[in-house]
C-alpha cells in the first residue's frame, strides 16, 4: 500500500517535507527485556496549564527493533510528556533514532528548569516481520508449548 508520510525535517515547527512510501501490514514480538531512558530537560521554559508546549530535551539515542512509550507515573511536577520527537523522515522500527524534543502537557503554570527529569522512555525491544511471518512464528512456538493442565499454564521445557 502506498502512503503520504508528512514529517518535520528538524525540529517541531520547523520545515516539513512529504515522501511517498509504500507499506506493508507488520506485527512484532516482544522481547522480555526493556530499558528505561530518563528524559532530561535542555532548556528554561514557562508553561501554562493546558497549553501544550514543546521542550528541547538532552538527546536520547533509541536502538534500532525497539519501540519507545513513557511512563506516565514517572513524571514531572507541572505536566506529563505527551510525545517524544525524533526529527527528519519517519524510520522504520529495524532502525536507529535520536530523540531530541518532547510534547509536554502542562497541569499548573509554573517553570521548567534545565536538566529537570520531564519523564522516562521505555525501550522494548522487538523482532518484526509481516504478519504472515508473526502468525507462523506464533504457531511454531504453540505446537512445541507442552500445556499442562495441573499448573493452568504452558511449560516450555
Amino acid at each position: 500500500m502506498e502512503i503520504e508520510i508528512v514529517y518535520w525535517r528538524d525540529k517541531i515547527g520547523g520545515e516539513v517535507s512529504k515522501e511517498s512510501i509504500d507499506v506493508e501490514p507488520y506485527g512484532f514480538q516482544l522481547s522480555p527485556v526493556a530499558e528505561w531512558k530518563i528524559i532530561k530537560s535542555n532548556e528554561r521554559k514557562a508553561v501554562k496549564r493546558n497549553e501544550v508546549c514543546i521542550i528541547d530535551v538532552e538527546p536520547i539515542d533509541i536502538p534500532e527493533n525497539s519501540i519507545v512509550s513513557t511512563l506516565p507515573i514517572m513524571r514531572h511536577a507541572l505536566g506529563v510528556v505527551v510525545d517524544v520527537f525524533s526529527p527528519g523522515k519517519v524510520r522504520r522500527v529495524e532502525e536507529s533514532k535520536k530523540i531530541s524534543q518532547v510534547i509536554f502537557l502542562p497541569i499548573r503554570d509554573g517553570e521548567i528548569g534545565e536538566n529537570e527529569l520531564l519523564g522516562v522512555l521505555n525501550i522494548n525491544y522487538v523482532k518484526i516481520g509481516t504478519l504472515s511471518k508473526i502468525s507462523k512464528m506464533i504457531s511454531e512456538w504453540a505446537e512445541k508449548a507442552k500445556w499442562v493442565e495441573d499448573v493452568g499454564g504452558i511449560r516450555m521445557d
